[in-house]
């Protein structure tokens, strides 16, 4: 009861962003702070390897692998891991022999996810993928705290930690 996940998707012109953030009213419980660091982490690993080419299995694959090489394998299937956002809320999620392909100019959103044995956590942003493969994330929060989320192959990426309150 002292924990609140906001989970949402904007709408602007016809185009659909996605966030999720978690608050946490009084210190974070350690079984949450576990859970949401790796979440934090799996979501460093797909949005880092989200580039032109890449396709929807070969993503799955790499959130299996973020998943698994932290200890929780079973997560990926608690929920839907994400996709290609745009004028809905997804127009494809990453699973096992997708063909779906990452392209340049369009955004995608993925939403790692753990389910607690009390508790449960996600780690979600919009991300737009550029001409030259580069990515930004397009769901900034300015006053969130954020956490440099350093992935297995030492890249580093900003994500957005439990705020307390």
């Amino acid at each position: 009861k002292k924990v609140c996940m906001i989970a949402t998707c904007g709408r602007r012109k016809g185009l659909i962003c996605s966030l999720s953030r978690l608050v946490c009213f009084g210190e974070v419980p350690a079984d949450l702070r576990t859970i949401h660091d790796v979440c934090m982490q799996v979501d460093a690993e797909i949005n880092l390897a989200t580039v032109p080419g890449k396709s929807a299995d070969e993503l799955y694959h790499v959130l299996l692998k973020a998943y698994t090489d932290r200890g929780y394998g079973e997560q990926i299937l608690q929920h839907h891991q994400g996709g290609l956002i745009g004028y809905k809320c997804r127009h494809w999620i990453a699973q096992p022999g997708g063909q779906q392909v990452i392209k340049a100019g369009r955004a995608y959103a993925w939403n790692p996810t753990i389910a607690g044995k009390t508790i449960g956590t996600k780690s979600e942003d919009t991300i737009y993928v550029n001409k030259d493969g580069s990515m930004e994330v397009l769901t900034n929060s300015p006053d969130w705290p954020m956490v440099d989320v350093k992935t297995g192959d030492g890249r580093t990426m900003s994500r957005p930690d439990i705020l307390v309150k």
